[in-house]
């Protein structure tokens, strides 16, 4: 018993300590904090089926990359404990980072971190009864109304990986990749070129 409620106030806290991010971020849609969620409680296993495929991928968006937008931080921790985060390649590669750094870091993250279904399913409901209870129904500008459809959307699909909404695509041009905050830190600290 003591063990669930721990689990079921590690959750909380996740969507609490995300809730924070979003309601200050006018771009983040309720596909944002479902990705969000998904990343932070299954962590990059859905990406990493096939790693010649990773690569190529990392390969092709590498080349693409334009300088860092402005306020573009280096990573987003997506856990309160900095366990997971969101890695920002135009602001690494701009501190002369390399592209083998980031593979590395993401397969790390891939291979360490697991998650579950469960643990995103619960914290996807904590967020769904935040949101419920929430006066005029709305935080920031994530709305109940919004989290009803989606969830009616994803649950039918078994609650899949999806991809950020428009307004975030528009205004982020996101472009990371998951990694583990304190191998992160190893990276960039001790690391160095």
């Amino acid at each position: 018993m003591i063990v669930l409620a721990l689990l079921l106030q590690t959750r909380l806290s996740l969507v609490d300590f995300a809730l924070t991010a979003w309601v200050r971020d006018r771009d983040v849609r309720i596909e944002d904090a479902y990705k969000w969620l998904f990343q932070a409680t299954r962590g990059a296993e859905h990406a990493l089926s096939d790693h010649r495929m990773v690569k190529a991928w990392l390969d092709e968006e590498w080349a693409g990359l334009k300088s860092p937008l402005p306020s573009e931080p280096l990573f987003v921790s997506l856990t309160p404990d900095g366990t997971l985060v969101r890695l920002n390649l135009r602001p690494f590669r701009a501190k002369g980072r390399t592209k083998a750094e980031v593979l590395k870091l993401f397969l790390h993250a891939g291979a360490h971190i697991k998650g579950s279904k469960a643990d995103f399913e619960r914290a996807w409901s904590a967020l769904g009864s935040d949101l419920h209870d929430a006066q005029l129904e709305r935080l920031g500008t994530l709305t109940y109304t919004d989290w009803t459809k989606l969830d009616r959307k994803t649950r039918a699909k078994g609650f899949p990986a999806i991809d950020h909404s428009l307004s975030y695509e528009r205004s982020r041009m996101p472009s990371y990749r998951l990694a583990s905050g304190p191998e992160l830190v190893y990276v960039l600290r001790w690391n160095r070129k």
